[in-house]
């Protein structure tokens, strides 16, 4: 049996519907039970509803599992982090988990001062406490899917913009790719003790060439990338219906990725490279998005 945390998600479903192809028992937990029914259970997964701050729900969850998939959910406050990574790892040493591929990212070797990626940090702390468990966390690249949020941009204001720095390259993977290796991974269970795996996605790029590429995918060959002041990023979030402090906590991850403390530990490698570019990303995922949303508008 293997327990998919954030089934419903862009790493957990891809994880899910990978191993039940391949014919193995799954159990989805989620907050949202008819989600995982109609998504899961027609399949043959079994679906468990669990909130991720309740230790004793997710302790059931993990009960009599193989191997376990962790994550945390999209961040809130840095509060709600601890508070979740706390019930998940009471559960994970309660339950007697003895396998888990945990979802961190790059920079999680920095203790403080990165935004949400500080609790995976903590994260990778509580876990790798459990005597018993072997883990192996994924330290995944900035997620190709963050740009989705520029679309209500590129249609509002025509400019794709935002507080990282145009020319500072990053490594950006498809959330595919991460499920994809995590599933692999889960089914080989070729790891023991605490490890760590960085996911450096297909290449680096910076905001200008991503937002070239979007230019290219959608038709819009003047499309350019603005860097806004930090303030103003803030002020942005907010007005999406953003709480303040969730805001608070990206703009600090902006600021650590700016200032290069935010950076890839391992040199990029045939196993930390994966294989979706951003140009198919634009393809197959972003263009779609981009025209659903003109239609709609």
């Amino acid at each position: 049996m293997y327990v998919i945390l954030g089934a419903s998600g862009n790493t957990g479903s891809i994880i899910a519907d990978s191993l039940l192809l391949k014919g193995e028992k799954v159990r989805v937990v989620g907050r949202d039970l008819g989600r995982l029914q109609q998504r899961f259970v027609r399949k043959g997964a079994e679906a468990f509803m669990a909130n991720v701050n309740d230790a004793a729900a997710l302790t059931k969850a993990f009960s009599g599992a193989r191997a376990a998939y962790l994550m945390l959910p999209p961040v809130a406050s840095r509060e709600d982090q601890e508070r979740q990574s706390d019930a998940i790892a009471k559960a994970v040493k309660e339950s007697g988990l003895r396998y888990a591929v945990h979802l961190s990212s790059y920079g999680a070797h920095v203790p403080e001062g990165t935004g949400p990626i500080a609790g995976l940090h903590s994260s990778e702390q509580k876990l790798n406490a459990i005597s018993g468990l072997n883990v192996l966390h994924l330290r995944a690249a900035y997620f190709m899917e963050n740009n989705l949020a520029a679309i209500g941009m590129i249609h509002g204001m025509g400019l794709v913009g935002g507080a990282l720095l145009s020319d500072r390259k990053l490594p950006m993977i498809a959330t595919r790719d991460v499920g994809d290796y995590a599933a692999k991974r889960l089914l080989n269970l070729d790891f023991s003790g605490k490890q760590t795996r960085e996911l450096l996605g297909e290449r680096d790029l910076s905001m200008t060439e991503v937002t070239a590429v979007i230019a290219r995918g959608i038709g819009k060959p003047d499309l350019r990338y603005e860097q806004f002041s930090y303030e103003q990023v803030q002020q942005m979030l907010t007005q999406m219906g953003i709480p303040s402090k969730t805001a608070a906590v990206y703009i600090e991850m902006y600021k650590a990725i700016n200032a290069g403390v935010i950076a890839p530990q391992e040199p990029r490698s045939p196993e930390n490279t994966t294989p979706t570019s951003f140009e198919k990303f634009v393809q197959d995922v972003f263009a779609a998005a981009y025209h659903a949303k003109a239609s709609t508008a």
